[in-house]
This record gives C-alpha cells, sequence and structure tokens, in this order.
C-alpha cells in the first residue's frame, strides 16, 4: 500500500520555498537524495513518495514495516547538497508523531488481519463458526478504531503547523477513509453475526 495510489495524507510545501528555492522540476529523479524539493509529497502506510501535483510523475522511498512519517525530514532530504540556506522548523512533538504513527500502523495491520479472518470463518455457517467470527470482528473493529483515530489526529495537528504551510495545502488521503470504512463494515456485520451465532445455538439439539 503505497503513497502512489493509497494514501493516508499529502503536503504540497512549495509556498513555503521564496522563489522556488530548492526546489525541482524533475520529479522522477530518486526522492531522499538532494534532488530537489517535490511540489507534493504522500504517504502511505509502507513509504512516502514525491513528485508531482497529479500524481503522475512519482518516486517513492522503500517501502518499511511500520513506517512512520515525517514530513519536515522528508522535505530536508530532498534539499540539494549546495543551498544551505533553507531553515525548516521543527515540529515540536514530532518524537510522539513518531511514536503513535507507528503504533497506528500496527494496530491498522492487525485490526485489518482480524476482520479480514472473521469473514473468512463466518463464511462456515457453522454457529461455533459464527461465535469465533463475532468475536474477531469486535476484536477488529476495537483496533481499527484505536488505528485510525491516532492517524487522524496526528495528521490534524499537522495540518495546522507544519512548515507554516495553509492548512489547506494538507489533505486528508483515501487509505484513512478507507480505514474508517473498514471500521463502519465491522460495526454493522457484528449484530448479524451475533444474532445468528445465537440462533444457531439455539436450534442445536443436546
Amino acid at each position: 500500500m503505497v503513497a502512489r495510489n493509497i494514501r493516508l495524507f499529502s503536503v504540497q510545501p512549495y509556498n513555503d520555498f521564496e522563489n522556488g528555492k530548492g526546489t525541482t522540476s524533475k520529479y522522477d529523479y530518486p526522492i531522499g537524495q538532494n534532488n530537489g524539493i517535490r511540489p507534493l509529497y504522500a504517504w502511505g502506510l509502507y513509504n512516502y513518495c514525491g513528485g508531482s501535483t497529479d500524481y503522475e510523475v512519482l518516486r517513492c522511498s522503500p517501502s518499511k514495516f511500520g513506517f512512520t512519517f515525517n514530513i519536515v525530514q522528508a522535505v530536508a532530504d530532498d534539499i540539494p547538497a549546495n543551498i544551505s540556506n533553507i531553515n525548516l522548523p521543527a515540529i515540536e512533538n514530532q518524537s510522539s508523531i513518531t511514536n503513535y504513527t507507528r503504533a497506528a500502523f500496527y494496530l491498522l495491520f492487525v485490526g485489518t488481519i482480524l476482520v479480514g479472518v472473521a469473514f473468512l470463518v463466518s463464511l462456515l455457517f457453522h454457529p461455533a463458526a459464527l461465535s469465533l467470527a463475532s468475536i474477531l470482528t469486535f476484536l477488529g473493529f476495537a483496533v481499527l478504531v484505536c488505528g485510525a483515530s491516532i492517524d487522524t489526529y496526528f495528521i490534524n495537528q499537522l495540518k495546522n503547523h507544519t512548515l507554516g504551510i495553509q492548512s489547506s495545502m494538507i489533505e486528508f488521503g483515501n487509505a484513512l477513509w478507507m480505514f474508517w470504512a473498514a471500521v463502519g463494515a465491522a460495526l454493522f456485520a457484528m449484530p448479524g453475526l451475533i444474532g445468528g451465532a445465537a440462533a444457531g445455538h439455539a436450534d442445536t439439539p443436546y
């Protein structure tokens, strides 16, 4: 799940750099190697990408399990080596963002697996299977809510003070809405699973 297609959020930092200082129009150059600041950066679950604002030309960082996001570091890694007078403001709670969003990654990963396994188990249409699916769905729902809430909170915090960018320049991505949709689907499925399990056990002769 890379930022190229499915992203948690995106940021356009160009407005913060006077006269395009340190920026580049060569979007096909690798990112994170001092090849110039891109007009757009987008963060996914496993990496981030930088390139054109229409997402047509992007270069992405290597995928990493437990990936977190650090906007200032991403921009700093793209500043050309021959430019030394660009000052990037630090984000006061970057350590919290790093720690909590890494935790959110694992929560979302585990929650997705739990809900997926619950769906497969429910296909057995057996009372015991439906009972197990109900438990897994509830656990997946709880874990997904925690992970999605953490990412939503910190992305919203970044909208307020990252690089001095106006809030409209940082946008929530489609991945976040997908996770919230998964939360809603799990919540919607639980009554049916619990009801099916209860009805199945009631009809089982002893």
